[in-house]
């Protein structure tokens, strides 16, 4: 058997002291707990599909920002690296007069 992951174990201990307060016995079964909440089974089932996605969402979100965040680390890691070769070369053109030797052959 697979452990909880903390996530479900917050939902689990979370329906629990719901349903405790709403006087659903435990272990109450999905049609008891739809009839409790005045909804059909169809409509509790499309409620637990809409949370799903919700969570699903938020990961692929998650997801999508942690790989942003890795490209943003690698772009401004070779923006750094042609910055400090671009002032390289300018320096070793400033020294070497190629400055000068391109005024002197402009027209």
């Amino acid at each position: 058997m697979e452990k909880l992951t903390p996530e479900e174990v917050r939902v689990l201990i979370k329906a629990s002291q719901i349903a405790k307060g709403k006087g659903i016995t435990k272990g109450a079964s999905v049609k008891e707990i739809c009839e409790k909440a005045g909804i059909s089974r169809k409509t509790g089932y499309q409620w637990v599909g809409e949370a799903d996605k919700s969570v699903k969402d938020n990961e692929d979100a998650i997801r999508k920002l942690s790989d942003l965040e890795v490209e943003h680390k690698e772009i401004s890691k070779k923006y750094a690296d042609l910055n400090v070769e671009n002032k390289g070369l300018r320096l070793a053109m400033e020294i070497h007069g190629f400055d000068e030797l391109v005024k002197k052959n402009s027209p």
